[in-house]
């Protein structure tokens, strides 16, 4: 099941990603097969890491704000 990635949640990449593992283990697959399913999980490999990439960016811009909304109302306290 391949969704596509513009549609494709992390959940969803990782989960397909893990499959592929879990075949290349029973190693029931031929030189061809086993070929097209490495390329599969390297774009899928790919797109996870993308995704948590961006991920750990948007963490750090939350913390930046949140440093910030934070030295504003230290700043307001202070001058009660």
């Amino acid at each position: 099941m391949t969704v596509k990635k513009d549609k494709q949640s992390f959940q969803q990449a990782f989960e397909e990603f893990e499959t592929l593992v879990q075949e290349f283990e029973k190693g029931n697959m031929d030189l061809d097969e086993s070929l097209k399913k490495f390329e599969q999980g390297l774009s899928l490999a790919s797109f996870c890491k993308e995704k948590i990439q961006d991920m750990e960016q948007k963490v750090v811009e939350i913390k930046k704000k949140f440093q910030l909304n934070s030295s504003n109302i230290q700043a307001v306290d202070e001058d009660f």
